[in-house]
Formats: structure tokens, sequence, C-alpha cells
């Protein structure tokens, strides 16, 4: 005999709520950019779905809980519809995901200086960047590490964002974190601190010719830019490389006043928005630059706003060296639903100055130079003739200013 669960009933009024949600929330953001076809479109999702509902209140041979058993059919249905949509960094925030919307740039108290991103696959938290000079670094996190537990408790319980907020709290407390590193587990207490990070690395390479490292884009980058830049000036470098190997991004804002500071009059970037009924918006920059030559570095971690960087110099004749970029040409926003959860969806997408979108692409260098997967540690301590995008770039450079 079929169990039931009275108080429990998945037809009409289930599958109402599924469609309210779904359909409504995440259709609206959609339906513009023709990633919904039409009504009946919709029509055959309902009707796929109330098939199946119709179906397992017939023949599911187990109970369904009578709490929680109908709030996590409707998660799992949400989170399968936005895994169909094959974007790595669209994803669905339950309630307690939702509700805890404090994230590693606006969390209180004193952190461990890192930029966390949600990792997919394993529900946990991916460090995606370790600032310098923070207390990561010094404890050895890496960018890649994932996040399993923080002071014990499963990040996957937690939920990502109460997890994030928990690597904040009282100055220098401990927070030990369970990470996972390849095919190692490892244990590794860090320090919440004060701390001062810093952005920019610059060093003159050889008479003439000075170098630029541009680890990530934060508030302070312009200002440590453009003191490094003065710096190399002043030591009569004449041409420079800028290195954004292993930057996976940070700050749009940031990232345009350095590119404004850096090239000649035109148009940075083009951004198409989604939201609100689709926006084209471009952002140009005026007509002070640099007037020293330029060449650029980049490998497969140069990333979301440091691609936007590149391809913008490199559209106006810059030369790049490395490999192939990461191809993030999307942004993401949380959109909420009625019910208090929410949908993290790429709503928006980069546009080089050329109208190329490299989302899922990259950006092409215009001297492809291979190097072994690096991290921004290695991209600091290597050799010139360890470092072979480097030392092409500085022969490069060489050639531009007649000195080779």
């Amino acid at each position: 005999m079929k169990k039931t669960v009275k108080g429990v009933r998945y037809g009409t009024v289930f599958f109402l709520l599924v469609t309210a949600i779904i359909l409504t929330a995440v259709a609206t953001y959609f339906y513009v950019s023709g990633k919904v076809d039409n009504l009946s479109r919709n029509q055959q999702l309902y009707n796929k779905l109330n098939k199946v509902d119709e179906l397992v209140d017939k023949n599911f041979i187990l109970s369904i809980d009578p709490i929680t058993g109908n709030d996590t059919i409707l998660d799992c249905i949400i989170e399968g519809y936005l895994e169909g949509l094959g974007d790595e960094f669209s994803y669905y925030l339950d309630e307690t995901d939702y509700r805890l919307s404090s994230n590693i740039t606006e969390a209180e108290g004193f952190g461990i200086g890192i930029r966390a991103a949600y990792d997919k696959k394993t529900g946990t938290v991916l460090v995606e960047y370790v600032q310098n000079n923070s207390p990561a670094q010094e404890s050895g996190l890496r960018k890649g590490d994932l996040i399993l537990s923080i002071n014990g408790n499963d990040v996957t319980k937690l939920g990502y964002r109460n997890a994030v907020s928990s690597l904040f709290g009282v100055e220098n407390s401990q927070v030990v974190l369970t990470l996972r590193r390849g095919d190692e587990t490892l244990s590794v207490s860090v320090r919440r601190a004060r701390f001062e990070p810093f952005t920019v690395r610059y060093k003159l390479l050889e008479s003439g010719i000075g170098y630029i490292y541009l680890a990530d884009f934060d508030l302070s980058t312009p200002a440590e830019f453009s003191a490094a830049l003065e710096a190399l000036r002043l030591s009569g470098a004449r041409g420079i490389v800028l290195d954004l190997r292993a930057n996976g991004g940070g700050s749009f804002e940031a990232m345009l006043s350095v590119l404004d500071s850096v090239m000649p009059s035109g148009i940075m970037c083009t951004i198409s928005d989604m939201t609100d009924g689709g926006t084209v918006t471009s952002h140009y920059s005026d007509e002070a630059h640099m007037s020293e030559s330029i060449i650029l570095l980049q490998n497969a971690a140069t990333s979301d706003v440091a691609e936007v960087f590149v391809s913008a110099l490199q559209d106006t004749g810059t030369s790049v060296v490395g490999t192939v970029s990461r191809g993030k040409g999307v942004g993401q926003r949380d959109i909420p639903l009625s019910d208090g959860t929410a949908i993290h969806i790429s709503t928006y997408e980069y546009i080089t100055p050329n109208g190329t979108y490299f989302n899922g692409q990259g950006i092409l260098p215009n001297l492809s130079v291979p190097l072994s997967q690096i991290s921004v540690e290695d991209i600091l301590n290597l050799s010139l003739s360890e470092d072979t995008q480097l030392s092409t770039a500085l022969q490069q450079l060489r050639a531009q200013l007649g000195t080779s």
C-alpha cells in the first residue's frame, strides 16, 4: 500500500508555486535575451513538472518529509534549472545562504585576506585569490584551495555566505581551516588581523626597462600603480612590462582607473547588461596615457576584469605575450525570489573595444609562450632564465626600443 503524508499534496498548488518562482523570476531575466523562446515552452516546462509530480504521487513507495520535503524538492528543481543553463558562474542560493548576505569584502570584523568564490562542484569555498602581506599568505593558503570546514563546521552545512562571514572575527583570534589541495587534505590555523595588502610590485629589469606586476584590482591599486610607474620613470624606464598573470580580477572601477591612466583616448570596455530590460554602456578613457612602450603578460589564470584590461590594450595595438586567458567575460548578480531565496546568475557581459565577446574563449596572446601553471609567489620569485614568458616580453620590448 502506498504511503502518504497528510497535509502534503504535491499537485496543482505545489507546481503553481514552482511556476511562480521559476518562470517569473528566471524567465523575466532571460526572456529578453532569447533564452525563453515563447509561452509554449513555459507551458511545456509546467506540464512536464506536473507529470512528474503525478507519477511520484502514484508510484513513489517511500514517504516525503512533511516538514522539509516540499522545500527540498523545490530547491532541487531550481538548482537543476540553473545547472541546465551551462554557466559555471550561475547558481541557486537557498534561504539560509541568501539571508546571510555578508561577503568577503563586506563582513564585519577582521579577516584573513582572501577573495572567496563559491565552488559549484563541491558546495565549498574556493580560495580565488590570496592577498599579499595577508595572514592567509603567511599561513600558506594558495589560490585554488578548497575550504571544507571552518573551526570544525562543515562548509556545505554552513552555507556559502555564512561560511565566508565566519572567516571574519575578533582581531588576533584564530580560525582553523580544513583545506583540500589537489588530492591532499590539510588543516591550517590562520590569524584574523588588520593588514596592509598590496596589489602592485615593481622593479627595474635592466637599464631603460621596468616591470610592474598587477596581482589584483582593488581600491588601493590605482594609487599603488601610479607610485610604481613614477618610481620607474625616475629610474629612467622607457619601456614597461605589465604582468597580469594569475590576476583573477577584482574591482571593475579600480581596473578602469588604472586602464584609463595607461591607454589613449577611446573605448576601454562596453558592457551589455540584461538587467532592467537590457542596456549597453561603453566606458571611455581620456587623452592622458602612458608614453612608455608596453608589453603585456597573461596566462590561463588571468581572469574577469583583468581580461578586460588586457583586451583593451591589445585592441589599441599593445602586444600580449603568454597563453590564452581564462575566458570569464560575464558578471553576476543576486536576484531575490519571493520566498527569501535567490538566484545568482550572469546578467552582464564584457565586450572588448573591437567588439569581441571573450566569455568561454579567453583572450588570445599575440605571441604564445607556454609556461607551467604558476602561483603569484612563483611569478615573483622566478629568475629571468626560468621565466620564459617574461624573458620573451623583455626581448620584444628591447626590439621596440631599439636596444636589442
